[in-house]
């Protein structure tokens, strides 16, 4: 699947708006002492914008068949 670079824009801005409103979620799950789940969407937080910064720097996912 090839993107253009409107996709990839798209794409790209998407990913960093899920990012930010995962960590929006972090502060709740302190809040109410859910460390496990606080600690859980930090790491999809981080998983989404380093996913959106990869794809903006043209490194794109591959599948491998083993």
């Amino acid at each position: 699947m090839n993107l253009n670079a409107g996709d990839i824009k798209a794409v790209v801005a998407y990913r960093k708006e899920k990012a930010y409103n995962t960590l929006k979620e972090v502060d709740d799950m302190i809040a109410t002492a859910h460390w496990n789940l606080a600690v859980q969407r930090m790491y999809y937080a981080c998983f989404y914008m380093a996913s959106a910064l990869l794809l903006n720097a043209g490194f794109k996912a591959t599948l491998i068949a083993v």
